[in-house]
């Protein structure tokens, strides 16, 4: 997984034009374990002197985000009545019911909060659809959440990276 991963963030690296299209594609699949650490490689290679391309970057993240955790809910929806025969809960039974504990504690905050939390990250969206909540009120939420995620993880990456590419003269 580390591998596709290298090949991703190597692939943005020689085609910077591809980046936005692929940070959108990752952040729709970010569920997948690993490909957090190739979209958060991606973005550190925009780097803090491409400030603008950064914002498209981030808007790509978000709308990626929160299309992947709205696909997520539909899943859901259509599959309440046996969770347990779809990924990821299929391979790990009991993510259903830490997915549900997760959204009885946290409320509307867990599809925010979810975001954050790599045991339930697949499964808060999930289960969220097969409890029914509300689609507007799941989907305020999961734009929200992905927002603040790009923000949190993405913009950190691509000043920082940038700035340490700067101090060690790569750039």
């Amino acid at each position: 997984m580390d591998q596709i991963a290298a090949q991703l963030i190597g692939f943005a690296a020689d085609h910077p034009q591809w980046i936005a299209a692929l940070i959108f594609v990752l952040a729709f699949f970010e569920f997948v374990p690993f490909v957090w650490v190739a979209l958060v490689g991606v973005a550190a290679l925009v780097g803090p002197q491409n400030a603008g391309h950064l914002a498209v970057v981030v808007a790509a993240a978000t709308v990626g985000g929160a299309l992947g955790d709205i696909s997520l809910y539909l899943l859901g929806q259509k599959n309440a009545d046996h969770l347990g025969r779809i990924w990821p809960f299929r391979k790990h039974p009991n993510l259903i019911a830490r997915s549900e504990a997760f959204c009885a504690r946290w409320g509307l905050g867990a599809v925010v909060a979810g975001r954050f939390s790599g045991p339930v990250r697949a499964g808060v969206p999930v289960v969220a659809g097969a409890l029914r909540m509300p689609a507007l009120t799941f989907a305020a939420a999961s734009i929200a959440g992905a927002l603040i995620a790009a923000v949190v993880f993405l913009v950190p990456a691509a000043v920082g990276a940038g700035t340490l590419f700067e101090m060690i003269g790569l750039s």
